[in-house]
């Protein structure tokens, strides 16, 4: 994780880098390009007044004295110099001889072929006579004769260099204090992914309590935490599964094999003499017969949660599945004397698979008969709502402790206390719900107020899901 920070704080430094870098490229251009032009601009204002001078003392409306002061004025004042030449290339007057530029005739005959066709012409060139002086020169006629102002670039080289040697130093302070907010910036975005990795380190071994604090993050970063947190707390659910599936299978397994152990081994040695042998094995058989049911619902469940589980789909009527359910309770409604009524209103169309609506109404009806009170009653209510149909199983017994209400579906969940749960396999409820979800509705149970619970199952009259393939058979959970 180190690595990512410093691959995020070079890369971000490196930006940094590269964005001042070309900044000061541009800005430096830019200085050069403004100075030369300035003083391109002042070459150019000097020489049309040095011009005008010179018109003047042609015509004679000034001496030579006079024309003479006044480009010595504008070379002290504007730095530029002057040189006036005659239409043969003799030097008429010049404010700075030491500076011999028409020594050249190549030169001087460039610069009237230019003057051929334009009133002004500019030039850049290096000294003949001193390589490391580079002069701009700007040149006009006046009567045949040639006027030539000039300045070294000595003279603009020293504001260009100051000017960009303030860009790079800006530059360099610039980059040096965006260290610190490329820094914090790389912190911000790895330090979240360092832990991360710690607390999925924790998870790696059992913790699967641990949360991810970032989840609060309206980023990227954010978003992540709040799916490892998801997939923390499902996982969680899944282990918590894991433990109790564990432990109430071993405890559903150890009674009845205790029990078949106790009466084979009691049959073998002669324990159990022959005339009682017969009741034993009967007893035996119960037992077997009670794990298989185990082993069919555990085998159900996982098929149900894996989607391996196939329906019989069918446009089917739910009063004929009442009816099968009716037919089936009220033998043990009958024992236990509880009252057991069905009331169903209308056509009760629904595109379902029938044997498995049947174990679901079975196992909801069982729960409440078993307890219900004897002289109470147990009342299954059904009705088409709109494109839903909705059951309802009430009873009149104790209720479930609102402690157990949230879990009461959950697999293996027996409760916290000796209720109506803790007396089921504990995976009668869990198997109904998955049915109905995969029937495209919900089940839903709550405590009634004046006492008792009600079981209610929303069922669309269109299934809205399964898998349409040959049926699983499987035992009532």
């Amino acid at each position: 994780m180190r690595r990512i920070f410093s691959k995020v704080l070079v890369f971000g430094l490196g930006i940094a880098l590269i964005n001042t870098l070309i900044l000061s490229l541009v800005l430096s251009s830019l200085f050069t390009r403004y100075f030369y032009r300035n003083y391109s601009s002042l070459l150019m204002e000097a020489l049309r007044e040095g011009k005008n001078f010179a018109v003047k003392y042609q015509k004679q409306e000034i001496k030579q004295p006079a024309f003479e002061r006044a480009l010595d004025l504008i070379d002290r004042l504007e730095g530029v110099h002057f040189c006036f030449l005659s239409a043969q290339g003799e030097i008429l007057f010049a404010t700075a001889p030491q500076i011999d530029l028409v020594s050249s005739k190549e030169m001087l005959a460039l610069v009237n072929q230019h003057l051929e066709n334009r009133e002004y012409y500019t030039t850049f060139f290096t000294d003949p006579h001193d390589p490391s002086l580079d002069i701009i020169m700007g040149a006009t006629r006046v009567n045949g004769d040639t006027l030539l102002a000039f300045f070294p670039v000595a003279n603009i080289q020293e504001p260009v260099h100051e000017s960009i040697m303030l860009v790079w130093l800006a530059a360099a302070g610039s980059f040096l204090i965006s260290i610190i907010p490329a820094y914090l910036i790389s912190r911000h975005f790895t330090r979240p992914l360092e832990d991360m990795g710690q607390l999925a380190l924790r998870m790696g071994r059992g913790d699967f309590s641990v949360r991810f604090p970032t989840a609060r993050r309206q980023d990227e970063i954010g978003q992540l935490a709040r799916t490892l947190n998801d997939m923390a707390a499902q996982i969680e659910a899944i282990d918590r599964e894991r433990q109790e599936f564990l432990a109430y299978v071993s405890h559903e397994l150890r009674t009845p094999l205790t029990s078949i152990r106790g009466f084979v081994q009691g049959m073998l040695d002669g324990t159990i003499p022959e005339d009682k042998q017969q009741a034993y094995l009967a007893r035996v058989f119960s037992e077997t017969e009670r794990l298989r049911r185990l082993v069919d619902d555990l085998l159900m469940l996982v098929r149900l949660r894996s989607g391996q589980f196939s329906f019989n789909w069918q446009l089917t009527d739910l009063q004929r599945v009442m009816t099968a359910v009716e037919e089936i309770m009220s033998p043990l409604a009958a024992e236990k004397e509880v009252d057991l009524e069905f009331h169903l209103r209308g056509q009760l169309p629904v595109y379902a698979d029938e044997g498995r609506l049947v174990q679901v109404f079975m196992n909801i009806v069982d729960n409440a008969v078993k307890f219900s009170p004897p002289g109470k009653k147990v009342v299954v209510e059904a009705e088409k709502t709109g494109a839903y149909l909705r059951v309802r199983v009430t009873d009149e017994g104790p209720g479930i402790p609102p402690e157990d209400l949230p879990r009461i579906f959950d697999s293996f969940y027996s409760g916290s206390t000796r209720t109506r749960s803790e007396l089921s396999t504990g995976l009668g409820l869990a198997i109904s719900q998955l049915i109905v979800e995969k029937h495209g509705g919900y089940i839903s149970v709550r405590n009634r107020p004046e006492g008792g619970c009600e079981f209610t199952v929303i069922l669309p009259v269109k299934a809205k899901g399964g898998n349409r393939g040959g049926t699983a058979g499987v035992s009532n959970g």
